[in-house]
């Protein structure tokens, strides 16, 4: 074997230790609710496949309550890591956000953690009304992710994201993203 065959041999196990406790971590973080075994939707397969390689597109998943979008995210960020994805991963509900922005509970540190994430995932998004100073931090956290050309999910029961953030974000969440409609029963009623 010679020098290079070592290193690139030493820098294929680290890469793939990497991957490994990246899974794991998310494994770990992940709420026990959204462990259940169950099919990625095929374009989430190959978003998924595509960030791994990648192509950091933004991620916008839509349906009604229950359909599966939570799980989904989770499911398609290890997926991703799985494959080869090594940045940092985010994954957060709007309400976690708003509350490290809100005057009273700010955390500066939670908000600049979302600006940066490699991949931020925004969980129920639309749930509750926004105020002016939400989406002000909202428009911040866009154009931050936007500029740096870091992917963003976001899951929303609502398809019509300008008219819940504004012309302003929801171009930036669109530029160039996989929108994916889930549909199908509220899988919480289900026997």
């Amino acid at each position: 074997m010679t020098p290079d065959d070592i290193a690139a041999e030493a820098a294929a196990i680290w890469h793939a230790d990497r991957r490994q406790r990246l899974a794991e971590n998310l494994i770990k973080n992940r709420p026990a609710a959204f462990a259940a075994p169950g099919e990625l939707d095929a374009d989430l397969t190959t978003w998924a496949r595509m960030l791994a390689a990648g192509d950091g597109r933004n991620l916008i998943l839509t349906g009604p309550v229950g359909v599966g979008k939570t799980w989904a995210v989770w499911r398609s960020a290890e997926a991703a890591v799985r494959r080869g994805y090594e940045g940092r991963v985010v994954i957060t509900t709007a309400a976690r956000l708003r509350r490290s922005i809100a005057p009273a509970t700010a955390d500066p540190a939670q908000f600049a953690r979302c600006c940066e994430a490699g991949l931020l995932a925004i969980d129920d998004l639309g749930a509750f009304g926004l105020s002016e100073w939400d989406l002000d931090h909202l428009t911040e956290l866009a154009d931050a992710r936007w500029s740096a050309n870091l992917p963003t999910v976001v899951t929303s029961n609502t398809t019509d994201l300008r008219a819940l953030l504004g012309e302003r974000i929801s171009s930036r969440l669109a530029a160039g993203a996989l929108v994916v409609e889930l549909d199908g029963p509220d899988r919480r009623r289900q026997p």
